[in-house]
């Protein structure tokens, strides 16, 4: 009989090795539950007192020029979402996100956001969000690598992953804003000389965007896995997508895949009696298995 090598793994035996990891530490899934749980049960964040500010401006000029109604429901929409999930800029873990409702009004009832409370609001979440965040990859990374540390040891490697993470995400701004900025200025003055370029310039925004994504995305995989700093593990994570594009786009749509899918079918889940702790368990299951095959995947292809 032959032993598969890292070289000729293929992606169903990587995403059966990252559940394997994740079943010799199943209790790490507790963290996404548990955050999923405060997601569901927690007092919503939301720049309600804008909205209603919003509302009277459009709904004024909806009467002038004629169609009210359809910008005050936009305004609503997007100024009464849960800004919870979208201001965890450092949020690694997955969790179940709850479906859209109307929040509760949290920044006050003016129709001025309290802006030092909301400054306040996003350092404290993203504070906690990198916490839960380097202690559940560290720990998951070690069940990948199969090497365990003592609890003051994954502590301390813990908020070594949090400073890399958070030098890798300023690293990425930094470049992003290096490299854009002028880019960004010669659109603004195309569009405005061009009206009629606007949309193919989003279109090549987006493109620039989501390749960018791609070939940083395992940049967090090569901090855990190789321990190098920012810079490095983004350069780390370029040549493990540069030399497997194919496979890496195919994981990604998976993973897709698989949390959007079975997303509709936790939430229908949670909103029947006892349903919510099955629900959050399960996504919780099938998020940090997805994680630690992301994990699995960098270290195979590193290797080759």
């Amino acid at each position: 009989m032959s032993i598969a090598t890292p070289k000729n793994l293929s992606l169903t035996d990587i995403i059966s090795a990252g559940y394997r990891a994740l079943h010799r530490r199943l209790w790490v899934m507790l963290i996404p539950a548990l955050m999923g749980g405060y997601l569901w049960l927690g007092a919503p964040i939301a720049l309600t007192p804008l909205a209603t500010g919003v509302q009277t401006d459009l709904a004024m000029v909806g009467e002038l020029i004629g169609q009210e109604g359809e910008g005050v429901r936009l305004a609503q929409a997007v100024l009464m979402t849960d800004l919870r999930l979208a201001l965890a800029w450092l949020n690694f873990v997955p969790m179940l996100a709850p479906t859209e409702g109307p929040v509760v009004p949290l920044m006050g009832l003016e129709h001025q956001v309290n802006w030092p409370r909301m400054l306040l609001t996003i350092g404290v979440v993203n504070l906690l969000a990198l916490v839960f965040s380097s202690y559940f990859l560290t720990l998951l990374s070690e069940s990948v690598s199969g090497v365990y540390l003592p609890l003051v040891g994954s502590l301390q490697r813990a908020f070594a992953v949090a400073l890399a993470l958070v030098g890798y995400w300023l690293v990425l701004a930094g470049i992003g804003l290096l490299l854009a900025l002028p880019f960004l200025a010669l659109s603004i003055i195309v569009i405005v000389a061009l009206p009629g370029t606007a949309l193919a310039i989003l279109l090549a925004w987006y493109i620039v965007l989501f390749w960018a994504y791609i070939y940083t995305c395992f940049a967090p995989e090569a901090i855990l896995l190789s321990r190098v700093g920012p810079l490095q593990a983004i350069v780390a994570s370029i040549n493990v997508v540069r030399h497997n594009l194919a496979d890496t786009l195919i994981l990604l749509l998976l993973n897709l895949l698989i949390v959007n899918g079975l997303g509709l079918v936790w939430r229908q889940l949670a909103t029947m009696p006892v349903g919510l702790p099955v629900a959050l368990l399960g996504s919780a299951y099938i998020g940090s298995g997805l994680t630690a095959a992301r994990m699995e995947f960098y270290r195979a292809h590193l290797a080759r």
